[in-house]
């Protein structure tokens, strides 16, 4: 709940705390232990501390692959969110067989197709870093279509992949159809998350970057402010998306500035 709410530190606290009391209460219990570090993977990737995600995600998947009985379904899991801890590192081609082996576990289950198209967007955003469209783009567009069958129940996931499909349209040049999905993608972050969530100010940063492709100054030096502002309360000053988001605005201004009138 708290990290839904952007309250990353609280909840950091409280994972933390669910490991020590997951680790006293059932040693034999692996799956409670990896469902716990999982959780506190998730946040640790939240407040860029990507070490110690990607060290209690390895804990987690080396616990349920030694448990007795079938774990496929977290164990999908864990490889999506090792692939996206070395997305948010840099590490796109580190992260694309993680990404990949979770979909293909996924896949084998069978019958969660929500599940199954959270994992094809998650793939999609590696494979977009590392300048494979196409495939991309075939999977945020099928992912859009099975999450888009209950609108409702799937307003965040939608969000995600409208974020991903558009910043990766902005990145091929169409614009206009960029716009229009990341306008969607903010209003449907601010529906479920919040007007002052981190998420809302990453997609903001993405819609301001296509207003001042398409030389809308004034809207994109607006857009990427509030993305700051959100970003500085969230995350701090100093955290890599803060900071990437504040360069961007800067360089905005300075563009603005220069730009014929």
């Amino acid at each position: 709940m708290h990290r839904r709410r952007g309250d990353y530190p609280q909840a950091e606290q409280l994972l933390r705390q669910a490991v020590v009391l997951a680790e006293q209460a059932d040693p034999l219990d692996a799956r409670r232990l990896a469902v716990a570090l999982n959780g506190l993977g998730l946040v640790c990737k939240d407040l860029a501390k990507h070490n110690e995600a990607r060290a209690a995600y390895r804990r987690a998947l080396a616990l349920l692959e030694q448990a007795p009985g079938s774990h496929d379904d977290w164990i999908a899991t864990i490889y999506h969110n090792l692939g996206g801890i070395e997305h948010a590192s840099g590490n796109y081609a580190q992260g694309e067989p993680l990404a990949r082996r979770g979909l293909a576990i996924r896949r084998a289950l069978g019958g969660d197709a929500e599940a199954v198209a959270a994992d094809m967007a998650a793939l999609a955003a590696i494979l977009d870093a590392q300048q494979q469209h196409d495939e991309a783009e075939q999977l945020y567009v099928d992912a859009l279509q099975v999450f888009e069958r209950e609108p409702q129940a799937n307003a965040g996931d939608i969000a995600v992949t409208l974020n991903g499909l558009g910043a990766l349209y902005a990145k091929r040049g169409a614009l206009e159809e960029a716009e229009a999905l990341l306008t969607r993608a903010v209003s449907l972050r601010e529906e479920t998350l919040g007007p002052r969530h981190a998420d809302v100010a990453v997609t903001l940063n993405n819609l301001g970057m296509v207003y001042k492709r398409r030389g809308h100054y004034e809207r994109a030096t607006t857009t990427y402010l509030a993305a700051v502002e959100i970003l500085e309360q969230t995350l701090g000053a100093q955290h890599p998306k803060t900071i990437a988001c504040r360069m961007n605005y800067a360089r905005c201004v300075a563009d603005a500035g220069a730009a014929p009138a």
